[in-house]
């Protein structure tokens, strides 16, 4: 797993897991890797690698967030290289803004947006919404797409966030209860199955995509 900031010794390791993508029950080439960790006065990091360089579109993401001790998201540093793009920079929340700084092949560009909900295309980034039920607006970080100064911008968009049912599931050979939490936001639907302590375990796209958890990790 790739890290934009490694852990550090005074963070206690608390969760962490790897998911793989496929379409039509095969491999795409995308996984995704992620730790969650404890630091100081809990706050807590959560540390997201996507990396679709064995996928057909090449592209990897490296996100880095800030939880605060209500699991409430307060800062994100991310990267993304791919389609002839290498891109970096930091949101933080500000009340009820978010402010981004970043820099899409070496030029500089902000960005402010407004919206209680924040989340990023992961399944990682979706489980951030598990606080979120109902309609609401949100903030999250454009797709590499409409050029090199839209790359990674923050956008303001309605979200809506609707849990289902409880569900087993069999991760590793462990029994667990887990919810669908389903998103919905303009041209985008997916699902997130969480479990108790909201581990991202499946994902569906609306296109078709899909994903399953092949390694969990409780460290404590």
């Amino acid at each position: 797993m790739r890290f934009i900031i490694h852990e550090l010794p005074y963070e206690r390791p608390l969760l962490a897991g790897r998911l793989r993508y496929e379409r039509d029950g095969r491999p795409t080439g995308a996984v995704e890797a992620w730790r969650l960790s404890e630091a100081v006065d809990s706050f807590r990091f959560l540390r997201v690698d996507l990396d679709a360089r064995e996928a057909a579109s090449g592209r990897s993401w490296l996100y880095h967030v800030t939880l605060d001790a209500a699991g409430l998201v307060e800062q994100v540093k991310f990267r993304f290289w791919g389609d002839g793009l290498s891109v970096s920079g930091a949101v933080v929340r500000q009340e009820d803004e978010w402010v981004a700084a970043r820099e899409v092949n070496g030029v500089a560009y902000e960005d402010v947006a407004r919206g209680p909900a924040f989340w990023f295309p992961s399944a990682a980034g979706l489980a951030l919404l598990a606080g979120h039920d109902g309609e609401t607006d949100g903030v999250t970080l454009r797709m590499p797409e409409g050029g090199p100064d839209a790359a990674l911008a923050l956008v303001e968009m309605p979200v809506k966030v609707a849990w289902g049912g409880v569900e087993p599931a069999e991760i590793g050979g462990e029994l667990l209860d887990v919810r669908p939490l389903f998103v919905d936001w303009p041209g985008n639907r997916r699902a997130v199955w969480l479990d108790a302590e909201a581990r991202p375990l499946r994902v569906w796209r609306g296109d078709g995509l899909t994903a399953r958890a092949e390694r969990l990790v409780r460290y404590r």
